[in-house]
């Protein structure tokens, strides 16, 4: 499978964006989720301010770091989310420690089928028993994604509590990974079950369910090589036990001061809502003209289109003329077991080009 050299397969959950090291015409990595427009400039040059502090500690607790962020994600009580917020380094560090640690004992479910699979993988390593929401059987933890990532379906914040209502038994921990709320748009946190903070309360005091809201940072502003995520608990008692098990200095000043730039920058989250329905509107129209018969999957506002060719000679050949082009996609075979799917990100127009001219490979003469 193309990329999994890079990848233990017996013990690693493989993941996009690991063969562009390996293309010596590289042009663009089609295969990740990130926002095309790169990390904005104004944190890159933070990042460069940071170089000055390598010989002192980061803070232990994040500050004032942490606070900029809570005061960005809830400007109605910053204080009240900053007692139940927590960064880490990247989200995956973040999704074994919740599940290891905040975790309801007991076997786990996911929403979907096909999902983010570091969820399964972390719970498969803390000797949890895998079963379907549907099957009866119980289970203490329940972890989903909103957007989904691959499949790009989507369900506002009502449709989200109530499934959660009627889904997960007393003593249950659910574990909701919004990291692509953000693509939204300028009202991202209405739609977000980061703005339910008293109904996530509630649903912790009447029936001992646990919400965790999930995010890793990297993909929005583009800097999966910093590593940065963060999780909203339930109560602020649970950030404790975190805090406990997780290891000390978990951020570096690179990626502290990183974060604090992104969150000031409105023209950057503007530039990505105008541009990024647009361009992968492009991008389906055109793949529409020249394949009718593949299947796009995903809201209009996603980062990625997630799509079935009907073939899985076509899926791969698919995957390998776009490496050969230096624009490498997602296969679906890997990491989702789904040989018919590929994943494309969106971007911009000259990348989109040279994709378009490696897939009319595809074509019939």
């Amino acid at each position: 499978m193309s990329g999994a050299k890079n990848w233990d397969i017996e013990t690693q959950q493989p993941h996009g964006g690991q063969e562009w090291m390996s293309i010596p015409n590289f042009v663009d990595d089609f295969s990740t989720t990130l926002n095309f427009l790169g990390p904005p400039a104004r944190a890159v040059k933070e990042c460069a301010v940071a170089m000055e502090e390598i010989q002192h500690y980061p803070p232990a607790n994040f500050e004032p770091y942490i606070s900029e962020l809570a005061a960005w994600i809830q400007p109605e009580d910053p204080d009240e989310l900053r007692r139940r917020l927590l960064l880490g380094n990247g989200l995956s560090e973040l999704i074994d420690l919740v599940i290891r640690i905040g975790a309801h004992p007991g076997p786990f479910a996911l929403k979907a089928d096909v999902q983010y699979m570091e969820y399964e993988r972390a719970a498969l390593a803390d000797g949890r028993k895998k079963v379907s929401t549907g099957s009866g059987e119980n289970y203490g933890m329940l972890a989903m994604i909103n957007p989904n990532n691959p499949t790009g379906e989507y369900s506002c914040v009502e449709d989200m509590k109530k499934y959660i209502e009627t889904t997960s038994q007393p003593s249950t921990t659910v574990l909701i990974d919004e990291s692509m709320q953000l693509w939204r748009g300028p009202n991202w946190r209405e739609d977000s079950l980061v703005s339910q903070r008293d109904w996530v309360r509630q649903m912790y005091e009447e029936k001992d369910i646990q919400i965790y809201i999930m995010c890793s940072w990297t993909k929005i502003w583009t800097c999966p090589g910093l590593r940065l995520g963060s999780v909203i608990c339930p109560m602020p008692h649970h950030i404790s036990e975190l805090k406990k098990h997780q290891v000390p200095w978990s951020l570096n000043v690179f990626a502290l001061r990183f974060l604090s730039a992104c969150i000031k920058d409105t023209c950057f989250m503007e530039q990505t809502w105008e541009a990024c329905p647009r361009l992968r509107a492009r991008t389906v129209a055109q793949l529409a003209d020249m394949f009718p018969d593949w299947q796009v999957f995903g809201e209009p506002w996603l980062s990625w289109l997630w799509i079935d060719t009907k073939d899985a000679a076509i899926a791969a050949r698919a995957v390998e003329v776009a490496k050969k082009a230096g624009v490498p996609i997602r296969n679906g075979a890997m990491g989702f077991n789904l040989p018919t799917y590929i994943r494309l990100k969106v971007t911009h127009e000259e990348s989109q080009a040279v994709l378009f001219d490696a897939l009319r490979n595809l074509l019939p003469n």
